[in-house]
């Protein structure tokens, strides 16, 4: 499988699979999945006939977490210089390109104080545009819930509650305003059909745009901790 040797992959046998599965990871590794007897040969002509889908899927994964560089901490789209300094004062600040945490004293691990003010600043910020849409869509919105998915960024709730993943914070302010669309688009239209993507278009006209961007780089924001 040489033209495939810079590549990492994990094979896979599962009694499950009818056939060879490919899946691309969000750190760019490829998992392939084979039944119980698969060949070398039969593995080797499943990669030479996806090649330039894996190899395409394979960089774009690798250039999103690129982008997540150590020492740094983002919030609403923007990149800050991560610095830990312990004392009196604000417990996390932002100014001039830095984003300080100051822990509580001996702490051992600093992310709780971090996360703390991701989740205070999602709270308002999604608070405000879940009311500035739920007026735009003519909806009457239930108070929202916060939550820490690995997969997911939001979610409408047979109930009417909606939910968003915290982590939502680090995103572009054009991409959040994206998540809360679709989701308060569901209170009108369940599912994905033409009539849902209508409601969307409503209120952001560039909707595919920014949700081509999502499917792109939002991923390994799903699994970003800061490290300190």
């Amino acid at each position: 499988m040489n033209n495939f040797h810079n590549l990492d992959i994990e094979y896979r046998v599962s009694r499950r699979r009818r056939c060879i599965g490919l899946m691309v990871t969000v750190t760019g590794k490829l998992v392939v999945s084979a039944p119980p007897g698969t060949t070398q040969s039969e593995l080797q002509r499943a990669l030479e006939r996806h090649q330039t889908w894996i190899k395409a899927k394979v960089a774009e994964r690798r250039e999103a977490w690129g982008r997540l560089k150590p020492g740094t901490a983002f919030f609403l789209g923007e990149t800050y210089r991560l610095i830990v300094a312990p004392g009196p004062g604000e417990a996390v600040e932002l100014a001039a390109g830095e984003l300080t945490v100051r822990p509580p004293a001996g702490a051992p691990d600093l992310w709780p104080t971090l996360e703390t003010w991701y989740r205070r600043q999602a709270e308002n910020f999604l608070g405000e545009r879940v009311r500035h849409f739920g007026v735009e869509l003519r909806l009457a919105v239930r108070q929202l819930q916060l939550k820490a998915w690995k997969r997911r960024w939001g979610e409408c709730h047979p109930d009417g509650q909606l939910r968003f993943n915290w982590r939502l914070i680090l995103l572009p302010p054009a991409i959040i305003d994206y998540v809360v669309a679709h989701e308060l688009a569901h209170l009108k239209v369940p599912g994905h059909n033409p009539r849902f993507w209508g409601v969307v278009a409503q209120v952001l006209p560039d909707y595919a745009e920014r949700r081509r961007w999502l499917n792109r780089y939002g991923t390994p924001f799903l699994l970003w901790q800061a490290e300190f």
